[in-house]
């Protein structure tokens, strides 16, 4: 089934593409990614993968969501730093 646009004029001979028009100017999922740890290290942050056991990721995972239960948004990471900080950064 072609699909008809009533509301824009059409060039004769030049099909009309549905969507969005192209730019030419995207980035590939890789370039964006780059560009994203270019913008975190401008800001002083740091991007960091980490492995963790299923039982301290399902750990975790109930940490987020008893916290976003009481009104309060923390992503994973958000909540890692805040248990890392705590555990690492005190005082001895």
């Amino acid at each position: 089934m072609a699909r008809k646009d009533d509301v824009t004029s059409e060039l004769p001979g030049v099909p009309k593409r549905p969507g969005r028009p192209r730019t030419g100017k995207a980035m590939s999922g890789a370039e964006r990614m780059a560009a994203h740890r270019a913008k975190l290290a401008a800001a002083g942050l740091e991007t960091v993968t980490v492995t963790l056991d299923r039982e301290v990721a399902d750990a975790l995972r109930a940490y987020v969501s008893r916290k976003s239960a009481n009104s309060e948004s923390v992503t994973l990471g958000q909540a890692a730093e805040r248990i890392l900080r705590d555990r690492l950064l005190r005082p001895r």
